[in-house]
Parts: C-alpha cells; structure tokens; sequence
C-alpha cells in the first residue's frame, strides 16, 4: 500500500495511506508521485512515495497532526463518518455523530487548546470532515455560556473599557446602528428599505 509522510513543525513524521489524502484538497495538491520511488524487489507497491512537510505552518502542531494522520487514515480504510449538519435536535454529540469511533476521537484525551488546534490543522488543509467534527465539539462546549465565559474559553480580553476605544469601534461599526434608527415617519430604517423593494 502506498503511503505519505506527513512532517510535524518539530519534524515528527506521521505516515498515512496516500488514499487518505483524498479528503484533503491541500495534500492532493502538493503531492508528488515519483515513479523511480522503488523497493527492494522493484516494485513500488509498498513504499512512501512522498513526503509533505508542514514545519513551516506553525499552526499545525505535532499533536494536532497525529490527530489528523488518524482521522484521514480510519476515514478511508475503516470507515467514513456519516455527514451532519445543522440544525440539530439535540445538543448531545452522541445523538449527532453516528459512529462510536468519531465520537471517541474528539473526547477522549482532546482538552480545549488540542482541539482548538485540531480545527486550525483541518481548517489549513482543507479536511472538511474532520473541520466539522473539531467545530461541532468547540460549539456545544460554548453552547449557553456568557459573553464572559466565551472570552475565557478562547483567551480573548476584554479591552473596551477605554470610552475611547468603544467611540473608535463604534463609528468603524456604525452601520449596524444606522439599520436600526427610526425614520421621520417613525418606522425602523431597515423596514422602509424592504417596503422599497416590495414596491418596484
């Protein structure tokens, strides 16, 4: 069986199927079959035909591209992960995700900075199942919880307590406010421009 190397940003290499390399539109792209690539006994069935590195995107970290290497891997040879999308009907991963393996996959041993990772890597190499399953995980862990919350989940300050700063994001923001202004006959603005429409 073919396969491909996957380089970590620390140089750790991850070995895949190259048929696992399907599902990602950036693998497909930079992969180089050569075909003087030959084993021992002359054929090249068994042997690495490329090797793709990423130490220079230092979003993907090592964790995260072990991830990747065995989601690809189980997607293609074991099985693939049945497709989701919203609305959901419930807001608990067992009733959303289908297979045990996925489920399991994006629990067990995944703290919020791997998968928050995980989503950067599959977001970067274009893994559209994989970015949904990390994006469905981060979004039901948010799910319900404050402003507040939310900006400690993901390290984010809040840094609009200078009345300067809020007057600076305001006037850059300020056609949010304009939709929402009353006109001089008293109607909401967005209103009289859908009643515009509705005229011609």
């Amino acid at each position: 069986m073919k396969t491909i190397k996957l380089l970590g940003s620390d140089c750790e290499e991850f070995e895949i199927p190259l048929a696992a390399t399907t599902i990602s539109d950036v693998l497909q792209s930079e992969i180089e079959c050569h075909e003087d690539d030959f084993g021992p006994d002359g054929h090249n069935d068994d042997v690495c035909v490329a090797t793709l590195s990423l130490t220079c995107n230092k979003l993907i970290t090592s964790a995260a591209l072990r991830k990747v290497a065995a989601f690809v891997t189980h997607y293609v040879t074991e099985e693939e992960m049945t497709p989701f999308e919203p609305p959901f009907t419930s807001e608990n991963l067992d009733d959303i995700v289908k297979e045990q393996w996925y489920r399991d996959f994006i629990t067990i041993g995944v703290d919020r900075m791997l998968l928050l990772d995980l989503i950067a890597a599959a977001n970067f190499l274009s893994i559209q199942p994989l970015l949904k399953l990390a994006a469905l995980a981060i979004s039901l862990e948010i799910n319900g919880k404050t402003p507040n919350e939310i900006r400690h989940i993901f390290g984010i300050s809040n840094d609009l307590s200078n009345p300067e700063e809020r007057k600076r994001v305001r006037a850059e923001n300020e056609w949010i406010h304009e939709s929402r202004r009353p006109c001089e006959d008293g109607t909401n603005a967005d209103v009289s421009r859908k009643s515009k429409k509705t005229s011609k």
